[in-house]
């Protein structure tokens, strides 16, 4: 469940925010804003009607915040907001896809790089750049971390700004409490000296049959690609065209690793179990849940019972190169390049990715969104957690996506072979389960462009 926060308190947050002007000393201190509120042109007196689609923070409030303060600068401008409420993520971007083809697509929406459809939707004629309209308002783009911008340019042609952005599955969430009760020191949250041979022996340790498990794994391309860092390799070549796993062995070690753990000695969930991992943690039922930053923080927030659960963290050994195994992922906002109304659509684009946009769509809206320094300052004020989160944003490997934009046929290859690969309840050779998860992605890689 997202965290809420009343839109009264949102406002008196970001109230008090802006009045702290620079929170911290990376932060280069922006220019005077100019008229329309925003920036840019001044508001026109005509009306303009503008459509936002987004399955970002339906039902937390967020949205009509952003919506009903744009008015308050903007007073000819309404907004319709449009929640998508599919399945899955992936669900919601074909119905994106859908209605641009039916002529139906709102003028703000989402195509994040992170889920591999960014450069699809721009090749597809989907969303327009908004390098111009950012060169006339002199837009300031060292606001947001370098490495969460980068994503928002596609051959050197700014295309949207930052919505959320982590690490990626960087983290083991760690139920402290299970350490404590085990007289075991547990590792250090900031720090990256813990090894994965401990980590797999405290999976082991903590495990106890039809009661607890020691680690729960996630399922997918984000987690599986960690994975492979971790064994200071890659899952796929940054070109995004070669998976890695039958000709590199620091990956087939990196999935042994795993599958040891999972098939051999049975110590983990089985993918069919269907085991809320978040959930169990919370009923003390898991002692590490391997994930990100967003889980630690959302751990922390759900626990109810201080007696059954603490919020803890492990990150990851550093890499022979120096790198923190991560996975730098992040989301944007874009502009419909079929908007007949792009200087509004710009100056919303900027309202609700701004200081107090930001803080909104961490704290209301419940997302992961380490996108900002001012931000991140302001969020570890407000909780410490957020300090743990720091070394991995600062030292982390960016995303490799597939060439081919086949974002969501990569993605679904590697969950389902994952799975098959990793299942105690129909245990295959691992060499077997290896040559198909291979052969699965590299046939998605070897696809034509989406």
């Amino acid at each position: 469940m997202a965290n809420r926060m009343s839109r009264r308190r949102f406002l008196q947050v970001s109230g008090a925010v802006t009045s702290l002007g620079v929170l911290a000393a990376c932060v280069a201190p922006g220019g005077a804003p100019e008229a329309g509120g925003e920036g840019g042109n001044a508001p026109s007196s005509d009306t303009v009607n503008l459509i936002w689609d987004t399955f970002r923070g339906p039902g937390t409030g967020w949205n009509e915040e952003r919506i009903d303060t744009f008015k308050e600068s903007h007073p000819n401008v309404s907004i319709e907001f449009r929640p998508l409420t599919g399945s899955s993520q992936q669900d919601n971007y074909g119905k994106m896809y859908a209605m641009h083809a039916a002529g139906d697509l709102g003028d703000i929406v989402a195509f994040d790089p992170s889920h591999y459809h960014f450069w699809r939707a721009i090749e597809a004629g989907i969303i327009g750049p908004i390098q111009d309209l950012a060169d006339a308002d002199n837009l300031d783009q060292s606001q947001w971390f370098e490495q969460f911008m980068v994503l928002q340019h596609y051959q050197d042609t700014l295309y949207g700004l930052p919505s959320w952005g982590w690490a990626g599955h960087d983290t083991l969430v760690i139920n402290k409490k299970h350490f404590d009760e085990a007289g075991i020191e547990a590792p250090d949250p900031m720090g990256h000296e813990t090894s994965m041979d401990t980590y797999g022996e405290w999976a082991r340790s903590f495990y106890q049959e039809n009661e607890r498990f020691g680690l729960a794994f996630a399922y997918g391309e984000s987690a599986v690609s960690v994975l492979c860092r971790i064994w200071n390799t890659s899952f796929i070549d940054p070109e995004g065209t070669k998976c890695l796993i039958l000709e590199d062995e620091n990956a087939q070690a990196a999935l042994r690793w795993l599958y040891d753990l999972s098939v051999t000695d049975g110590v983990l969930p089985a993918p069919g179990d269907n085991l809320n991992a978040n959930a169990a943690q919370l009923e003390g039922k898991v002692t590490m849940v391997w994930g990100g930053s967003l889980n630690t923080r959302n751990f922390q927030r759900d626990i109810t019972d201080e007696s059954i659960a603490e919020a803890w963290q492990g990150l990851f050994p550093t890499r022979e190169d120096g790198k923190f195994p991560s996975q730098i992922r992040g989301g944007t906002w874009n502009m419909n390049a079929g908007t007949q109304h792009p200087q509004e659509v710009y100056d919303f684009l900027k309202h609700i990715t701004n200081l107090e946009g930001c803080i909104g769509f961490n704290l209301v809206a419940g997302q992961g969104a380490l996108v900002r320094p001012d931000v991140l300052q302001e969020l570890i004020s407000q909780n410490p957690i957020h300090e743990w989160f720091v070394p991995n944003l600062e030292n982390g490997i960016p995303a490799y996506a597939p060439a081919n934009s086949r974002g969501r046929e990569y993605t679904d290859a590697i969950g389902q072979r994952i799975q098959i690969l990793l299942d105690k309840n129909a245990p295959i050779p691992f060499e077997q389960g290896l040559e198909e998860l291979h052969k699965s992605v590299q046939d998605v890689l070897d696809m034509e462009p989406a």
